[in-house]
């Protein structure tokens, strides 16, 4: 049953990116949520994170200084947190040319009241072989993203 809710999950991203090529981040949120009340978030595990410590490290770095920006700090698990954040990197196959890798990547933020997505963004870019490159094209998928937070109604 999990394999059938992970293949699942892998042909949802890969519609995603089908259908999402060629544009940017996209946004969504619960409206009428009172952004200005988050100060403060921990980490939750998505459900693909990235397995190679140091590119997970470089996400939720990355990550974690856009929400810095927005005023939104990070704590330890054991402090009282406002939110909480996940991510998930995906790559896949493009389904246009099977020759390149399209990296597809969703970040999640969850009220701690009551553990519901409050504000989530996803995006992809193409998996090159230059590492500075990706880290580059990352970035850029974070920071548009990160630009439609807070949302404004």
């Amino acid at each position: 049953m999990k394999s059938v809710m992970r293949i699942t999950m892998a042909l949802l991203c890969l519609l995603g990116a089908v259908t999402a090529v060629g544009q940017t981040a996209s946004v969504d949120w619960v409206r009428g949520t009172d952004f200005s009340r988050f100060h403060t978030f921990t980490w939750a595990t998505g459900a693909y994170p990235i397995q190679d410590p140091d590119p997970n490290l470089r996400m939720a770095f990355a990550i974690q200084d856009e929400l810095a920006a927005k005023g939104v700090t990070y704590v330890m698990g054991q402090q009282k947190f406002d939110v909480f954040v996940a991510y998930t990197a995906i790559v896949n196959p493009d389904p246009q040319n099977v020759s390149r890798n399209i990296v597809t990547l969703k970040v999640m933020i969850f009220d701690s009241r009551n553990n519901t997505i409050i504000w989530r963004a996803g995006g992809y870019f193409e998996l090159g072989k230059d590492k500075q490159q990706n880290r580059a094209n990352a970035k850029a998928l974070l920071v548009s993203m990160f630009n439609k937070y807070p949302p404004t109604e």
